[in-house]
Parts: structure tokens; sequence; C-alpha cells
């Protein structure tokens, strides 16, 4: 029943006020349905309007539409048909399963039942598309947009915006629409049509601009990779499509690295739109005829989808917390806390913060939105123990009671509603972490800051840390003060909590800026980046990772064994097989867990560094964490996300330092040869590592940002030494002896002893912080999000140029390699899940659409052919064996070397070459024979693949074939038993090449019907001509059917001058100079009006081109009908339309009525233009006094003078 085709034309039932209307007429109907089609406007020009009012209102209608009536009168559709045969297919089934059962119920019940039935109907078949969106206007701009743009249905419609298209020629009002992979617009206005559709993967830059007058701040201009630019203006919600469009291309953006042809985003999943969201549908955005349980199987719009990503996506940045989280509820509260500031015996004073409360499914956090107040819980809800409302204090208040006994309150500004739905969400919540709270006790006992609360004694051999227990801290522990700093720690922890309960407040960021206690360092910085909670929630994996793949070998294991003895081999533990083993284990472990991204260099510096503070499975989370969230792309190949962040750290340089960017720019110093390294091992290998892991600390706290902070800091402190560097060896030198003085003291002279202490270390921090304090994590962000799209397509570019010269190929252009190129991965985009990674080959699915893309034959019919069954059958077993010929490994996948290894004999093979790929092809058997069977496939593939041919020379070509190659088959040679006569190749070529159609096939139109050109651009109508071509079609029909006469003065279709007016005016206006008639031309008249005949007869739609050669050819080989014109070239956009119509009276009316007779003669079918010849009469009346039609005295009495010259 689901495969039903009358199912195809029905929608969700949607209320229509009347059945009758100026654009709609029956054309069935019974007591319950109607069938309805669109009026069809005869005049070009009211066609024009008509499409230009459904352009405007984005009111675009299906040819037909089913309506089901309803008992007050009004009316709901239940089906758009496209065509006629759909129209009849979904009326035929209404009649058979719908009107019997109508005819029986109450009337109460027919409502609900159809209802009920169309949309479980339709709900099965669009399950995941626009067509069951909760939004009608979704609904219908989906529909209009796929209707016009032929974009698959399940293509999702995201937004749609009025605005403004500028060209060179023109500006057009219409609409753009934004979905899932394009971005597209349409206009429609009084004939002149605009239709744009980009690729959101071909997007290089977006850009807000101001409108063409620089006057209001409403454009955004789209940059593609081919250089080519798009403006749009008029867009009064201009941030919000901006917005859209970035986190759009962001995610086209992540599918295009997730293939190997580039690189693909390391670690994790890769971000997708959510398809499946919890839907909580509100009964006014649907009729509310629908039942609740149908209402339940619609979707929400798109962009509410994409709005709640954006929410999860900053929720988890901002709060490090797991990829699985979700935004489940948020609402604003106030928070208070105890004054930890005051002194001893001052009264205590109760802090409120108001910010944003947050609850996902397993974590609760608050952040103060007060500006210059840091305040920041995250906890987890497997860390609570009991919950509470206390409405005493507020009206709606919640307690929360922490595993270490820390209580929390938050007073909640929102309605009871609200109150009651978060109480009952967190409620529930917490029970579906009652399995994890179990696995508390045994967790925290690997946490350092239980032990130092508990005043546990552990020996240093027994903790639970990192090799610096074994082997010892870097730095002196007197001069950084540990026994004091673990003193600070314990009261922090004591009053703010600790691991995963602990409050960051302003005093633990200071305390975390100063330097943190070595022993407590490592869980701090697993804390701060949120890995904490990955180790939690992922108990015993790396164990398991480990165990299961010890006896397996990789290129990665390969590469890490290459580079153990060169992570950090300055500090003792590396040069030990301890701690050589340590890190082995764990790149191992995370090698296993991410294999798609193995292992890239720089992981092992930034391994060798966390293990020192952490242990393996501490240290192997937080790389976890730093590869897939703090740092994405950093450890690839390409390392894209590095390169981005370096266009970044230039950016501001030259926003902040615009002197010092400039003279780097002068003469030609390469920041990145320096800044680079700095980034990518997080400045491990640039600074002495006691300096290093105090950055370190900073950057787990505040995150990547630090790593800009940093390096500007450097670049000002030494600027005044780089301005005066000439080139990059005394730029790397200036730097290198500024970080070998960093311990140095800041004031050595100083008679203050606490100034003495001041190093150049704590100037950088100082600089970073205070000079550079305005870069936030939004700003990067922000910046990422504007850079990104360059950097990969810089990246992508240059990989296409790579892997172009590595194919093996010997007769294609690279113009042409470069096009299979794009077609390949255009299909490994569109076709591969989004959320899985792409291997780069091709199977049998996506090599169908690849060939589609490249070869009409290849293509679906529009129309349903009566045998569109074994069409379909012919069509999969060719391309199944043209997979398997090209497929020669037999690994059931195609690379792009298989794909051009195999095109490239057939577009630059000779016709001998392209007979024995058909023969190979058809041979199943490879007995190097064709038997009878394989020669009837043989001939069902030429029949499918000559079935658009407009002759049917082709039928008989195959039928003769078919004869000839049972004639000529004979038995194998050396084969006694077999009697069946097979053909052979040299036969099949013989009777190939003995018929004309099949030769001109395998010589050259199998070869030619790839298409490895781009295609031109296809050139709009303009204005003026549509215009025209109406007024010419509607005025020359008229004139065939003898309803009127034409006007001598205004216009004269006889006139061999109107002719070449009308023929040249898309692209030129065309003035002629007044000739004199002599009696030889005039007595050629009749010979020539042929020509004007045959563009009587022709459509008015037809393109210039056409006129022109159809002229050309009625007087090729004979004198002019009048003195050729003098063409003068015109501007069309400034062309007055009366100087078009109004041409001169230069023939006479009986040449007029001998065309006439001729037009009647060949348009006696045409019997609908009788049906609205008056309306359209009185439209070409009106329009042609509107431009300047003479008046109707005039007209009368040129009426009366030709009435006297038919008589």
């Amino acid at each position: 029943m689901a495969t039903d085709p009358a199912f195809t034309s029905f929608t969700l039932p949607t209320h229509i006020d009347s059945s009758l209307g100026t654009f709609w007429s029956t054309i069935k109907e019974n007591d319950f349905f109607c069938l309805q089609k669109t009026k069809t406007q005869k005049n070009a020009i009211f066609r024009s309007v008509l499409g230009t009012l459904q352009s405007v209102l984005d009111t675009k209608q299906s040819p037909f539409r089913i309506l089901y009536r309803r008992s007050n009168a009004t009316f709901l559709q239940i089906a758009a048909p496209e065509t006629e045969k759909q129209a009849d297919t979904a009326w035929h089934w209404t009649q058979e399963y719908l009107v019997p059962q109508l005819t029986v119920l109450e009337d109460s019940e027919k409502e609900v039942f159809i209802v009920t039935k169309i949309n479980s109907i339709v709900t099965r078949r669009d399950a995941g598309t626009d067509e069951i969106s909760v939004d009608e206007k979704v609904r219908n701009a989906s529909r209009s947009f796929r209707q016009t743009f032929s974009v698959p249905a399940t293509e999702r419609l995201v937004n749609y915006y009025s605005c403004a298209y500028h060209t060179q020629r023109m500006t057009s009002q219409g609409w753009i629409y934004i979905s899932e992979n394009y971005a597209a617009f349409y206009s429609y206005m009084l004939g002149y049509e605009t239709k744009l559709l980009i690729e959101l993967k071909d997007v290089q830059d977006v850009k807000k601009e101001k409108s063409k007058r620089g006057v209001f701040s409403d454009a955004i201009k789209l940059v593609l990779k081919d250089k080519s630019e798009h403006f749009f203006s008029n867009l009064f919600k201009r941030d919000e499509v901006f917005e859209t469009l970035m986190q759009l291309t962001s995610l086209a953006m992540q599918r295009l690295l997730k293939s190997t042809a580039l690189e693909h985003s390391p670690g994790g999943d890769i971000s997708t739109i959510p398809r499946d969201p919890v839907v909580s549908v509100d009964p006014p955005l649907m009729q509310k005829t629908l039942p609740t349980a149908d209402l339940r199987k619609l979707i929400q719009p798109l962009k509410l989808n994409l709005e709640a990503q954006k929410r999860d996506e900053r929720l988890r940045t901002h709060f490090r917390l797991p990829n699985t989280e979700h935004v489940v509820q948020q609402v604003y509260a106030s928070h208070p806390v105890m004054d930890q500031s005051e002194e001893e015996g001052e009264t205590e004073k109760v802090l409120v913060y108001t910010g944003q409360l947050s609850l996902s499914e397993c974590f609760l956090t608050f952040r103060s939105t007060q500006k210059g107040k840091f305040f920041e819980t995250v906890l987890p809800l497997y860390a609570v123990r009991r919950v509470e409302r206390c409405n005493d204090l507020h009206e709606f208040s919640i307690k929360v009671v922490n595993w270490h006994q820390g209580v929390t309150t938050y007073h909640l500004n929102v309605t009871q509603q609200e109150y009651h739905t978060f109480s009952t969400t967190f409620t529930a919540n917490l029970r579906q972490q009652i399995h994890a709270m179990k696995l508390m006790k045994q967790f925290l006992t690997t946490c350092a800051s239980e032990a130092l609360v508990n005043d546990t004694v552990v020996e240093d051999t027994e903790m639970v840390g990192g090799l610096g227990l074994v082997f010892g801290f870097p730095g002196d522990p007197k001069k950084l003060r540990d026994k004091s700093k673990m003193k600070v720690w314990k009261t922090l922890y004591q009053e703010c909590g600790r691991n995963l309960t602990i409050v960051k407040t302003p005093k633990f960021a200071k305390l975390v800026r100063v330097g943190l206690p070595n022993r407590l360092r490592g869980e701090i910085w697993e804390t701060c980046s949120g890995a904490i909670y990955q180790r939690f929630m992922n108990q015993g994996l790396y164990e398991k990772l480990l165990q299961e793949n010890k006896d397996k070998h990789s290129l990665s294991l390969e590469e890490i064994e290459k580079d153990l003895n060169r992570s950090l081999p300055e500090y003792t533990a590396y040069q030990n097989p301890k701690g050589i083993d340590s890190l082995r284990r764990v790149l191992t472990a995370y090698s296993w867990k991410d294999p798609e991204l193995g292992y890239c260099q720089a992981m092992n510096i930034v391994t060798s560094a966390l293990l020192i503070y952490m242990s393996e499975e501490q240290a192997f989370f937080t790389l976890s964490v730093l590869c897939d969230d703090m740092l994405p792309g950093y450890y690839s190949t390409s390392m894209y996300g590095a390169l981005l962040d370096q266009v970044i750290f230039e950016n501001l340089l030259e926003t902040n330092m615009p002197m010092l960017h400039q003279h780097f720019k002068n003469t030609d110093i390469q920041l990145s040869v320096a800044c680079l390294p700095w980034f990518l091992s997080l400045y491990i290998n640039s600074m002495p590592l006691m300096f290093t892991f105090r950055m370190l600390d900073c950057f787990f706290m505040d995150g990547p940002r630090v790593l800009f902070q940093i390096g500007l800091a450097i670049l000002k402190i030494n600027g005044d030494e780089l301005l005066k560097t000439t080139d990059d060896g005394a730029f790397i030198n200036i730097l290198k002896s500024y970080f070998n003085t960093l311990g140095d003291s800041l004031y050595p002279d100083s008679e203050n002893p606490k100034a003495r202490l001041l190093t150049k270390f704590n100037e950088l921090l100082l600089v970073a912080y205070r000079e550079f304090g305005m870069i936030t994590d939004e700003k990067i962000r922000e910046l990422r999000q504007t850079h990104q799209l360059k950097v990969v397509a810089g990246i992508e570019s240059f990989t296409k140029r790579s892997a172009i010269r590595n194919l093996s190929c010997h007769q294609l252009t690279k113009e042409e390699l470069s096009i299979l190129y794009d077609k390949f991965y255009n299909v490994l985009y569109y076709k591969q899940p989004s959320t899985e990674r792409s291997d780069s080959r091709m199977d049998l699915v996506s090599f169908e659409l690849f060939v589609k893309s490249l070869a009409a034959w290849a293509r679906n019919s529009d129309d349903k052919e009566f045998d569109q069954e074994l069409q379909e059958k012919v069509a999969k077993r060719f391309m199944k064996q043209l997979f398997q010929q090209w497929d020669g490994t037999g690994a059931g996948t195609l690379s792009l070397q298989d794909i051009i290894s195999g095109i490239e004999p057939i577009v630059k093979g000779d016709h001998n070459l392209q007979v024995r790929l058909f023969y190979d092809l058809h041979d199943v058997d490879k007995d190097d024979y064709l038997s009878k069977d394989e020669v009837l496939e043989f001939s069902e593939t030429l029949l499918w693949l000559f079935r658009n041919t407009p002759d049917e020379a082709h039928l008989g070509s195959v039928s003769t074939f078919l004869h000839q190659a049972f004639e000529y088959s004979d038995l194998k040679k050396d084969s006694q038993q077999d009697t069946d006569k097979y053909l052979s190749l040299a036969s099949l070529r013989m009777i190939v090449f003995a018929d004309e159609t099949l030769e001109k096939f395998f010589g050259y139109e199998f070869a030619q019907s790839f298409e490895l050109a781009e295609k031109p651009v296809e050139k709009q109508r303009s204005l003026g001509k549509e215009m025209f071509d109406g007024l010419f079609a509607t005025g020359a029909r008229f004139a065939n059917n003898g309803i009127i006469q034409m006007r001598p003065k205004t216009f004269s279709v006889a006139s061999s001058k109107t002719v070449a007016t009308v023929s040249s005016f898309s692209t030129t206006t065309t003035t002629s100079t007044p000739a004199s008639t002599s009696d030889a031309t005039a007595s050629k008249r009749k010979e020539g009006s042929s020509s004007a005949e045959s563009i009587l007869n022709s459509d008015s739609e037809k393109d210039t081109s056409q006129f022109k050669e159809e002229e050309e050819e009625g007087v090729k080989g004979k004198e002019a009908l009048v003195t050729p014109p003098v063409m003068v070239a015109q501007d069309t956009s400034k062309v007055d339309l009366k100087v078009i119509v109004k041409t001169e009276p230069a023939v006479n009316m009986k040449s007029v009525n001998e065309i006439q007779d001729h037009s009647d003669a060949a348009n006696t079918s045409d019997d609908s233009d009788e049906e609205g010849g008056k309306d359209v009469l009185e439209e070409v009346d009106r329009l042609l006094k509107e431009y300047g039609n003479d008046s109707e005295e005039d007209d009368s009495e040129e009426d009366e003078n030709e009435d006297k010259d038919k008589q």
C-alpha cells in the first residue's frame, strides 16, 4: 500500500476557504471530492503578471489539486498532483478506497477519517522530509523550492527570505531559499526569470555588506571557490541569514573534511543537522483537525533543529561537556553565595549572581551573565545526593545537595508552568543517573583532591598520578612554593567543592594563573578541560582498547615507534623504558580509539607533557578532548585547524599591532615559520618546561584563546627588536633568545625584594591578560567561522591538484580530469551518510549517480513509459555490467583511478574499442562469444540507450542487428558437443559497421555522450523581449483566426522590417531606414511571404536565434523582400516599448490576407483560442492603447478601409 503510485500526490490536509477562484477550474467532482486544474492563461502578458504575483508572494501552486468537501462549506486540500496522469491516478484511488467508506460513516466521523487516512499515508511516505513538517508555511515553501530547482525530496528547507539579487544587467526582487546543502534564489518579474542554485560546499566566503548605494547594512555577498560573487540585498533579517549560512557552510566544510581526499576532521563524530529531534507540537501550528497521535509523527522545521544544535554546541564548548549532551531546558536564575573574601570577625556578606541555569541529560550548569563577575558551576547529575524545593525563600527555588555535601540554592525566574516543567524534567534525569552514582566511590579514589581534603597519607609510589611522582617534577619545589599552594587549594576545596563538584570562582581562576601545585596539576587540568567527565563515563575503556588490540598492527603504530625517542628527551622519564612504555601505551590506545585519525606528529610532544602530571588513563582522555574539541584539526595530515588558527593569529596581529604586521609584510618575514610550532606543540618545544606548564595551566582553564594571547604578548614585548629584523633567521633568533631568558628577573636592580622576584614570564602573563584580554572565546569562534571556508578551500584546491597529478592518465586533458574529479567527489559528498567517514571509494549506487551526472542516456526519463519496469531492469543490468568491468580488482568499489581508467578509452578510443567494450560487457560467461540470450540483452541495451532519440530510425537498426546477429551466428570453434550458435566479435563488428545508425553510435555518439565540458551559463530572457513576444504572438494568433484585422500603422506582421525587429530584439533594438520598393521587389513579395508565414506559425516563446535561423532559411538564395534595413544596436534596458511596437506602414492588405489564409489552414485545430479570444483581445487593445496606439477614430476608419479591401 505504501508503494501505491497514487500516494505520490497526497499532501498533509490543508485548509482551503473556497474551491472557486479566478485561477482554478473544476474537472471532476462528486459529493465528497473535487479535482481542479489551474486555468491556463493564453495571454503571455497575463501569464507574466500571474507568475510575478506567485513569485512575489511565494505561492507557487501545482497545476492540479484534489479537495475534500467539509461540512462547513470549506475545503481541505489532500493532494497536489504535478501531471494529469498523477491527478487521474490519485482521483481514481479516492473513488475506489475513500468514497465507499465515506458513504457509510456518520457526518461527524468523515473528516476525522479523511484527515487520519491521508496524514498516515504522507507521514509514512515522507518520513524525514518537509512534507510532514508541523509548520504549514515550511511545507509550502519547501514544495516550491523543490519544484523550482528539482532537488531531491529529502532535501530539507531551513528557511526562506525575501531579498534582491544583483547582476550586471539588473536587480531582481525574489526569494532566497536556504536548505541543508543549497542556497537558491528565484525571481519572476513580468517575464524576467532569475534562477540561481549554489551548493554550500562551494562557498568560500560569506560577507556582510552594505547595499549597492552604501546606505543600509542589509546585504550579504557569497564568494564561491571559482571566484564568482553573488550579491543579495534588501535582507531585513540579514544577521539571521548570515548566521544560518555560516552554520550550514561550517557543516558542509566538516563533511568535505571527512573525505580522505582532503583530511577529515580528527576524532569524534562529524557534526550534522539533527534529523530526528524531539518534537513538542503546539496544536495551533497545525490544523486542529489532525489527531494528537498523528501530530506526534510530524517533525519540527529544520530551522529549529539548527537553532537547537547551535545552542547545544555553545553549551558543550563553554562548559567542556561531552558531545552527547543537549540542552533540555534553560532558564534564568539567581544564585546566592557567601562572600569568601571577607576577613575573619566581619559580618558575613551574601553575593547574588544572576545568570543562566541549563539542564542537559547528565549535567546541571550555571554561569553568571553579569559583566565583570566570573562564577561557573558544572554539576554532574550522578554527583547529586538530594534535590529539594524551598519555596519559603523564593517563590520558585530549588536546593541541590551534591556528593561532597555542598549545598547550592537557585531562585528561578520562571512562571509556575515553567517551574513545574523544570522540576519534573530534573527529577526524571536524576533517576536516569542512579546506575552511574554507584560508580562514584571507586572513581574518587583516583582523584588526588580527595586524599588532600581527607588528610589521607599516601606514598608517592602508591598515588594515582604521573611520571613526576617517580622521576620528579620540573623545577625547584621550594621556589615554586608547592606546600603553600597545597594548603590554599585544600581550603578552596573545602569551601567550593572538588573534582566533579568544584565551583569556579574568581579565587579559583587566580590560583590557577599563579601556578598549580605539582600533585594537583593533572587533576585540575582534566577538570578544566572536561576530560574528567569523559573518564568517569567511560571507566575501563583505556584498558579495554589496549587489551583488545594488543596483537594488532597498523601504520600508526609504526609512526609512533619512530617518534617515541624524540618526545621531551630532556626529561629523565623519557630516557627510561618505563616512561617510553607509558607514552607508547597512551598513543597506541588513542590510535585504536580513532583509527581514522590514528597518530599524527606533535601528539607525542603533547602527550609526553601530560604524562608528567597525569596517569595514563587521565592522559588518554585529556588527549582525546584536545584532539576532538579544544584543538580540532590540529593533529591531522593537513593540519587544517592549526593553519586556520595561523590565519586568525595574523589577523589579530594586523588588528592590534598594524605597524609590526606591515613590517613583516614589507620584509617578507613568514610569521608561521616560528608561530605554527608554538600552536602545534602548545609552546612545549619553545619555552623551558617549568614555564610551559604554567602556560598550560592557563590554557586548560581559559581555552584556546590563551594561545593567541600568549603569542601576541611575545611579539609585543619584543616588538622593538622585531622591527629591526629583515629576514626569517633574525626573527627566529630574537624569539629563541627571549624564551631562554623567561626565568630572569624583570627588575634585577630593584631595591624591592618582591620586585626582584618578578620574572619575564610574569610580565608575559600580565601583558597577555591585560593587553589582549579582549580576545575572548566568542571572538575566536567568530574568526574561525569567518576564515575556515577559505582555509579549507585552499586545502581542497591543493589536494585536488596533487590528486590529478598522481593519476595515471595519457589522453584526458587536465580540464577533463578536473571535471571527473569534481563529479566523483560530489557524488560521494551527497550520497555517503553524513555521519560516516568516506573512504573515497564508490559503490554501485553511487556509481549510478556518477554516470547520470555525466551522460544523458543514464538519466531517468520524465515521462513514465508503458515499459518502465523493463527499462529500469535493463538500466540496472547495464550499470552493473559497466561497474564490474571497471572494477578490475573485484573490490566491489571503485576509486577515482578506476573511473579514469574506465572512461579514458571510451571518450578517447576509436570505434573498435567501443564495440569491444559492449561485447565484453554482454559476454557474461567470459567465453569470448555472445550466446542467444546475450545477444538479446545486447539489443535491449541498444534500445534503452536509444530511447530518447527523437526519430525511430534506431528501431529498424536494432531490428536489423538482431536479425543479422542470429543469421551470422555460428558454432564455437573446437566445440563438437555444443550445437548452439554464437556470435563472435568479428561478426559483431561487421554487423555494426554495416548499419549507418549503429556505426555513428559506436563511432562517436556514445563517446560524445559523456559530458566532460562545463555547461555554458544560460542567459536570462529580458523583460522587453518577453512582453513583445507576448504581443507579437497574440496579434499573430488573432490575425490567423480572422478575429481582428492588423492595423497597418501600428503592427504589421507581414512587414519584413517588423520581422527583423522582432528577431533581433533580445540583444539589440534595430532601426531601419525607409527604402523605396521597386516593381521587382513587389513581384517577389509573395515568394518571400513564406518566411513571415513560418514566423507566424512559430511558438512565441522561441529564442531569438531561432527566429533568425528561420528568416535566413526563408530568404536564402532569393532577393530580399525590401531593401535590407540598417541595423543599429542599442541597449535593450533603455529602449522605449513604443518604438518596438509601432512600425512603419509598408505593406498592402492583400499580402496580409494571403498570409492569414495560409495560417488559418495551418491552425484549424486550435479550438482553445476562440474560448478566450474576447478576453485576450480586450487585453491586447488595452496594451496597444497604453503603449501609444492611435485614436479610436483612426482605428475605426482603418477597420472600414480593411473591410473594403477584403470585399
